[in-house]
């Protein structure tokens, strides 16, 4: 693993001094794990949309020429429905085989086709059993999370589920929030909330100071010369963005980029203000932790992966090739599939095949209904 090359901002050991403080090594690891993070939000923010414009051009081409060999399948089925020479067992096995097929690929064009073979070849009515299986989801999820997610929610998306069991949780827990600042409110303070409160406020001072110093050496209003007032405004708007986000490290970096403050300055920092330095780049960091996880969590849920799938920058697009290989390779079974299926005793052998395979994985085979959803 390469080692990180040391920052500018890193506080290293003076003459005669021994090891540095708690809070020196606090102010160093801070500055680590932020420019850590930021590497790898940029990381997402870059790989994402490549990654999406690969999958559209590449993948979904693939994922539709699937998906119709698999619409051909299913009316194919239906035709050979009635075919002289099969049991009533293979019969009932096309059948099972076209409602998993149909259930799979349901959306587009092939919607309104793929509901009337499901409901040909199934003892009830898709739509209602679509609205039974979405109420008893909304059931389950409400009485799991103790939610009500509302008689609007679109129950076919779950996306949207997801959302508003987001939003009612987050509902909830500002409402907890609320109730417990109402009770603490009528009480007298704890001195340690007192001393909280107070190094709070002495942070977020120090962060207005350091921009205070920055605004008054960028403001651009106060150059007469083109040039330097565009470049100060290219700065300054730099500065607002840092303070904006309480950026704390981005803020210092601009100050050792216009030489307003040098090494030595980092240096000499004292311990008081270290701390408050410490605390507010460690609220920088965990800003720059949720962007990061809500940027790779929707991501997973956009293109449906699994959630705790180890997908990162640096592996998203093996796993796209990895996927289009396995596409590749089922749509070249599914055309020699078919040509064989016209034959009755290829189509009887075929049907053993998958009768077998449901009673050994209790459903069909994977590769039956795989990248369908």
């Amino acid at each position: 693993m390469t080692a990180r090359p040391p920052s500018l901002l890193d506080i290293t050991l003076q003459t005669r001094q021994q090891t540095l403080s708690v809070g020196q090594k606090k102010f160093n690891n801070l500055i680590r794990k932020i420019e850590s993070q930021q590497q790898r939000l940029a990381d997402w923010q870059e790989a994402v949309p490549l990654y999406r414009q690969r999958r559209s051009s590449e993948f979904e081409p693939l994922l539709e020429t699937y998906r119709s060999l698999n619409v051909e399948l299913a009316h194919f089925l239906d035709g050979a429905h009635g075919q002289k020479g099969l049991s009533k067992t293979d019969r009932q096995t096309i059948s099972e085989v076209i409602r998993a097929l149909a259930a799979s690929l349901m959306d587009g064009d092939a919607l309104e086709a793929m509901k009337a073979l499901y409901n040909k070849h199934s003892d009830s009515d898709f739509d209602t059993e679509q609205q039974q299986a979405q109420q008893a989801l909304k059931s389950m999820v409400e009485d799991d999370f103790g939610l009500d997610l509302g008689d609007d929610v679109d129950l076919s998306s779950p996306e949207e589920v997801l959302r508003r069991l987001q939003q009612q949780m987050q509902a909830e827990q500002t409402q907890r929030a609320e109730e417990r600042d109402r009770r603490r409110a009528g009480r007298k303070p704890t001195a340690r909330q007192l001393r909280q409160q107070a190094e709070q406020q002495q942070a977020s001072q120090s962060l207005r100071e350091v921009y205070r110093k920055l605004a008054s050496a960028l403001h651009p209003d106060r150059e007469t010369d083109p040039q330097e007032r565009e470049r100060k405004t290219a700065l300054m708007q730099r500065v607002n963005q840092a303070y904006a986000g309480n950026r704390l490290l981005d803020m210092l970096q601009l100050q050792l980029e216009i030489e307003q403050i040098d090494v030595q300055h980092i240096h000499t920092l004292t311990e008081a203000r270290l701390k408050h330095y410490n605390q507010v780049m460690a609220e920088q960091l965990a800003e720059l932790q949720n962007e990061t996880r809500g940027i790779e969590e929707g991501f997973k849920l956009q293109v449906g992966m699994h959630p705790y799938d180890p997908v990162t920058p640096g592996n998203m697009m093996s796993k796209l090739r990895a996927q289009m290989q396995l596409l590749q390779h089922d749509i070249h079974h599914l055309r020699r599939q078919r040509q064989l299926l016209g034959d009755i005793r290829n189509l009887k052998r075929w049907l053993k095949e998958q009768r077998q395979q449901q009673d050994a994985d209790d459903g069909f085979p994977d590769d039956l209904l795989a990248m369908l959803r």
